[in-house]
């Protein structure tokens, strides 16, 4: 489930805990923290050749990802799982964020989606669509007469 972020009402639990705790909060205070779903951050780009997807999904297991591509729209869904879940080993904050993700993508007409290739290196995945050969720049040769 995505949560819509709403700023103003993140402002507004801000000056109210100010208004009623001046000064007095320590760092380590998680009380007016909310569960908030997450969600990788995807760069999208193309060359000549095809379009790229590429995310950063580190602590994430390429067994707990799934890309699947239909009617031109990429999903990648995934789970990033919780290493330690106990409060015993000291955690003053924990800003990571875990759980399920899913990110979909409507594919331009330009592109092969049957073709798709997906990469794993050092916690980043790049997928690969390849652009239709009918789409893809050519050189045009110039007769003279």
């Amino acid at each position: 489930m995505l949560v819509k972020w709403d700023p103003l009402r993140e402002l507004e639990q801000t000056l109210s805990w100010w208004g009623t705790q001046p000064y007095r909060r320590p760092l380590w205070d998680d009380r007016h923290t909310q569960s908030v779903n997450w969600a990788p951050a995807v760069n999208v780009y193309e060359d000549t050749e095809a379009l790229y997807l590429e995310t950063q999904l580190p602590g994430v297991e390429l067994k707990d990802v799934n890309i699947s591509v239909a009617d031109h729209t990429l999903e990648l869904k995934g789970e990033r799982k919780v290493e330690h879940q106990d409060n015993s080993d000291g955690y003053h904050i924990r800003e990571a964020q875990y759980g399920n993700f899913a990110r979909s993508f409507n594919l331009p007409k330009y592109v092969n989606p049957n073709e798709a290739t997906a990469t794993y290196d050092k916690g980043v995945v790049i997928i690969t669509v390849p652009k239709q050969e009918e789409d893809k720049p050519r050189l045009i040769p110039i007769e003279a007469k």
